[in-house]
């Protein structure tokens, strides 16, 4: 639900959900419910990579400065080679 004050737009809160599957899944935590909405979000034009990225960012090291680990956590995605 969004609260009042919450100035992320559509686009954004859909890329953290996704975002937040994908660190559910490199958890081995993936439900079938995370999969069917998976599937829906990777067939949505305004979830890009680039957002689901940030996303994962933001879900992973909130609070926490990312600094060299960055690197590493993008390997671990496949977001760079290693």
């Amino acid at each position: 639900m969004r609260m009042l004050g919450d100035n992320t737009d559509r686009p954004w809160r859909k890329s953290r959900l996704a975002a937040r599957i994908l660190l559910r899944k490199e958890a081995g935590r993936m439900t079938a419910r995370d999969r069917r909405l998976a599937r829906v979000l990777a067939q949505d034009p305004e979830v890009t990579n680039r957002l689901i990225q940030q996303g994962v960012y933001s879900v992973r090291f909130q609070g926490q400065r990312i600094g060299d680990r960055k690197h590493e956590f993008d390997q671990n995605l496949g977001l760079v080679a290693r």
